[in-house]
């Protein structure tokens, strides 16, 4: 059997894409919407912040290091440094940005009963992470 027919099969797309803060993503999607990444940032940026109603994700560090920015009802945001080696665990419903430096390697892992239009827009975490000073950072 011919990769195609696998994938249409088993109902898996490929979905590469080069995002607009300069990092390359290059995925797998399921019609289940489960997701599988790879991240490589050229130039080092924040994501936008979001979270999913549904999802859960894993995020794993290949190389580099990432700052995972979450903040609770009481706007305390929260900055967390990941590198090399390290995974950790976004739950659903937790709003989340990754600042992943230059030429650090992610993988992400989405799964949970979704779709793949479970994405909602956290302005208020982009206001929170504006003044964020990330070369301190990492």
């Amino acid at each position: 059997m011919e990769e195609k027919e696998v994938a249409t099969q088993y109902g898996v797309k490929t979905n590469f894409r080069l995002m607009p803060n300069g990092e390359a993503r290059l995925g797998l999607v399921a019609t289940d919407g489960s997701s599988y990444t790879r991240t490589v940032n050229q130039t080092g940026a924040w994501q936008n912040s979001h979270y999913h109603e549904k999802y859960q994700e894993v995020y794993i560090v290949q190389t580099g290091k990432v700052v995972l920015a979450t903040y609770e009802a009481n706007d305390e945001l929260q900055l967390t440094v990941y590198q090399t080696g390290d995974y950790f665990v976004v739950p659903a419903r937790q709003s989340h940005n990754i600042y992943q430096e230059a030429h650090a390697v992610t993988h992400n892992v989405k799964f949970g009963a979704s779709e793949p239009t479970d994405w909602h827009a956290d302005e208020q975490l982009d206001r929170l992470i504006s003044g964020v000073d990330v070369q301190t950072l990492v």
